[in-house]
Parts: C-alpha cells; sequence; structure tokens
C-alpha cells in the first residue's frame, strides 16, 4: 500500500498571512485566511508592485498589480491575488460567487505556487492565440465595413446618371413658370415638368380647329359668291 502524499505547508513570513490594506476587508477571518495561506490553498498576501522588474512576477487582472505568485480560477485558470479574492469571496462564505472572468456560478480558486516556464510558455502561446484571433475579427469587420461603402457608391454613382436627364427635362419645363398662365389658372411646379407635352397636345388640337374654323368661313363666302352669281345669271 502506498502513502497519500498531503498538500505540504509552504513557509509563509506570518505578515504575509494578512491582507497588505489593498482593500478594507471588514468580513475576512484572519486565523482561516492564514490557515488557508499556510496549507498553500491560497496564495500569501505579498504586496503588489506598481511594475515589473523582472519576468517572474505575474499581473493581477482585477488590481493590475504584479505578484511572485497567484492564485489559479478552477473554471477558466485565470490568475487572481489572494487581496482581490477576497473581495469577492470571502473564505468563511457560504453564498454563492460568480467567477469574475468566465461568470461561472460557484466560484473557486487554487493555488499551485509559482509559474513553471512551461506553464508560461503556454500562457503566452494561448494569448498570442486570443490576439491573433481578434486581429482576424477586426480585419473581417474592416473588410465588410469597405464592402458596404463599395456598394452604397455603386447605388450613389447609379441614381446620379439618371438624375440629369429628369433635371433638365424640369429645369426646361420650368423656365416658363414665370408665364405659365393658361385660362386664368397659374401651373404648378409639379404641373411645369408635366406642362410641355399637355400643352403640345392642346396647341395641336387648338390648330385644328382653327384650320377646321378657316376652312368653314371660306365654304361660306365661296358659297355666298356662287348663289350671288346664280341669281344674277337667272334673274333671280
Amino acid at each position: 500500500m502506498g502513502n497519500k502524499l498531503g498538500r505540504r505547508k509552504q513557509v509563509v513570513d506570518d505578515k504575509y498571512t494578512r491582507p497588505q490594506g489593498l482593500y478594507q476587508h471588514k468580513d475576512v477571518d484572519i486565523k482561516k485566511l492564514r490557515k488557508l495561506i499556510l496549507d498553500s490553498k491560497l496564495a500569501p498576501c505579498y504586496p503588489g508592485d506598481d511594475d515589473c522588474p523582472n519576468a517572474d512576477l505575474e499581473e493581477c487582472p482585477i488590481c493590475f498589480l504584479y505578484y511572485p505568485s497567484l492564485n489559479r480560477s478552477r473554471c477558466c485558470m485565470k490568475g487572481i491575488c489572494t487581496e482581490c479574492f477576497l473581495q469577492m469571496k470571502t473564505p468563511n462564505s457560504t453564498r454563492p460567487t460568480q467567477c469574475p472572468f468566465c461568470k461561472t456560478s460557484n466560484y473557486a480558486v487554487e493555488y499551485r505556487g509559482v509559474k513553471t516556464k512551461e506553464e508560461k510558455g503556454i500562457e503566452q502561446i494561448e494569448e498570442q492565440r486570443v490576439i491573433e484571433a481578434k486581429i482576424r475579427m477586426r480585419q473581417q469587420e474592416l473588410q465588410d465595413d469597405e464592402e458596404k461603402m463599395h456598394k452604397r457608391r455603386e447605388l450613389s454613382s447609379s441614381s446620379s446618371i439618371a438624375g440629369p436627364s429628369e433635371i433638365e427635362y424640369c429645369s426646361t419645363a420650368a423656365s416658363s413658370f414665370a408665364s405659365a398662365v393658361e385660362g386664368g389658372e397659374v401651373v404648378t411646379s409639379q404641373e411645369t415638368c408635366a406642362a410641355p407635352t399637355t400643352r403640345q397636345h392642346q396647341r395641336m388640337r387648338q390648330n385644328r380647329e382653327d384650320d377646321f374654323d378657316l376652312d368653314l368661313e371660306d365654304i361660306m363666302v365661296m358659297e355666298a359668291i356662287w348663289l350671288s352669281i346664280q341669281k344674277s345669271k337667272y334673274g333671280l
């Protein structure tokens, strides 16, 4: 039978077993927190650095400070410092907490110590993949926007081709608008565009009627002359 290896307690300075003042923790059980840190279940409460003097430090994505090591979210493996974790969920709390990264319920973390070079290499590869995926998405968005703009320009150019002939027709008709008074009625701007064709038909009809009236008068005159000649000829 093999002996089960228990989790070794880490040697931590006692001052790093309690919060360093990043937040005002009111509901934290200091004794329970100390035990969790000494049992390597939570990362020590090291003071965070604003800058990263060496590559061995890890940045907490919540407070953006750098630490020698971070806790790992069990759901998505995202790192988080102990003080930020205490803001999310106190050690003696029984209420379910949502992961601040992937929104999984029943948020919990574990402490694995300082990252190995292999773990850091895997994380860099994953981060690079995420960055490349975001770049591809952005490029696709720009391409879609460019295609939409190209279609709009095509529609605009096609509508502008049909525009001049219509404008020329209406402007020609509108030039006579000032004097467009027929039968005491002023022709409106909307009617003006259609007026040339209408007036042309009216004028043709009027000319035909005038020609008919002129022919009738000639016939009547000729008939009167003929009757006068007949009367004088036959002594009527």
